[in-house]
């Protein structure tokens, strides 16, 4: 009997080896999956605060982009109204030309035209510089002058028309043509430093 308690002893002593083997290689693996896991985690973490500080980076850019655009076109506005002001003011003043000066101005805009046929045709609001006078002074400087007795409705400065074609001096149209032609320029001066 007692070779079966030695017996029973080397079994049991076997098994409990044994079973504590797969027991210690159960919690290797176990500990190298937590790590495993851990790890991941880790790495997790990181990415995910790298995307959020990212995210809050290029949110903050749009941000920061967007309040200069918005800066931006409020100045450009800002810069087209004055633009635009000093060209009406333009107009204004010219309306507002002494008689001297009007009287000058149509002058030498009439000598640019050679000694043919030539009808003026006034705008309202210059008629009153067309004095009897001024008129007398024009038709004997242009005698194939003919001053229209209608005049344009609103309109600030004259109509030259000459073999059927209009020159048009109307105070409006002269401003806008400039401004067509150096909108650009001044535009480019305006607004090459955006402050």
């Amino acid at each position: 009997m007692k070779e079966l308690n030695v017996l029973s002893e080397q079994i049991l002593k076997r098994t409990k080896e044994a079973g504590q083997k797969k027991l210690a290689n159960k919690e290797q693996e176990l500990a190298q999956k937590i790590e495993e896991n851990r790890v991941r985690f880790v790495e997790q973490q990181k990415a995910r605060k790298a995307t959020i500080k990212t995210k809050s980076e290029n949110d903050y850019e749009r941000q920061v982009q967007s309040l200069a655009n918005e800066r931006r076109n409020r100045i450009l506005v800002e810069k087209q109204t004055i633009m635009n002001e000093v060209f009406q003011n333009s107009i204004a003043k010219m309306t507002a030309w002494d008689s001297v000066t009007f009287q000058s101005f149509v002058e030498k805009v009439l000598n640019q035209f050679n000694t043919n046929s030539l009808h003026l045709i006034i705008g309202e609001k210059s008629a009153s510089y067309f004095t009897d006078s001024f008129k007398e002074t024009l038709k004997k400087k242009y005698p194939h002058l003919i001053i229209e007795n209608r005049t344009a409705s609103n309109k600030a400065g004259f109509i030259v028309e000459q073999g059927g074609i209009d020159y048009n001096f109307f105070f409006d149209q002269i401003v806008a043509e400039i401004k067509k032609d150096f909108s650009p320029k001044l535009a480019s001066l305006a607004f090459e430093k955006n402050e």
